[in-house]
């Protein structure tokens, strides 16, 4: 009877070690992409589930939100400081992100002082020439063949007189430079407007203007002088 209550007592014993210790599935419904996407997931997965105290599935999310920010090895390390709860420094070759996160969800992720995710907002554009949405459309031969294509924005003339001259060079060094177009043409709200033919971002027309952004009467020439700059000469 002693034998058997002893054996039943260590019988317990052993189930219970083993619910203390349950072995963690790793596997989850990103695992087998994961693994065959990087070689260094497997072991980064563990390393965050287990060192941040998250489930595997949290684990995948936060291994992504790291490549991401440009982690191209395997976690090495995961530190939480005892009441910092919802922050860890994670280590990966020769990097270290701050991770924060509520819940198993990053919040954010630092690096050197820098926010890395969420990505900040790119500057928003205030060149009112590059901002405006550039329209193509065909040239087509007096048989309705296309023999090339042109492209034009749309601005008010009160916009384009406000214009600064860097922010003139910028739209014809970044749009109008090397596009191709058979002519690109800033189109104003009264009729007029300037007319890079060729695509030559060198050299503009101002003056009357077509439905199509051509020049009609030239009211003065916009030129690339030696200093870089733009200079404008009115017509005779």
């Amino acid at each position: 009877m002693k034998r058997f209550l002893f054996l039943f007592l260590a019988a317990g014993l052993v189930l219970s070690l083993a619910a203390c210790g349950a072995v963690v599935d790793y596997d989850t419904p990103k695992s087998e992409e994961l693994s065959a996407a990087y070689d260094f997931y497997r072991d980064s997965q563990s390393s965050l589930a287990s060192g941040m105290a998250i489930t595997p599935e949290q684990a995948d999310d936060v291994f992504l939100v790291l490549v991401s920010c440009g982690m191209d090895s395997k976690v090495s390390g995961v530190t939480r400081k005892q009441g910092d709860d919802g922050h860890c420094t994670i280590s990966s070759g020769f990097s270290t992100y701050d991770v924060y996160y509520t819940n198993g969800v990053v919040d954010r992720v630092d690096k050197g002082g820098e926010t890395l995710y969420p990505a900040p907002a790119a500057p928003a554009d205030d060149n009112p020439l590059t901002a405006c949405t550039l329209i193509v459309k065909d040239v087509e031969s007096g048989t309705g063949e296309k023999i090339g294509e042109y492209a034009f924005i749309e601005i008010s003339k009160g916009q384009l007189e406000a214009v600064t001259a860097e922010q003139y060079k910028d739209f014809a060094e970044t749009v109008v430079k090397d596009s191709g177009y058979n002519w690109v043409a800033i189109i104003c709200d009264d009729g007029t407007g300037i007319c890079f033919p060729g695509s030559m971002y060198y050299v503009a027309q101002y003056g009357k203007q077509d439905m199509d952004g051509g020049i009609l009467e030239v009211a003065g020439t916009i030129t690339l002088d030696e200093n870089g700059g733009y200079t404008y000469e009115p017509g005779e």
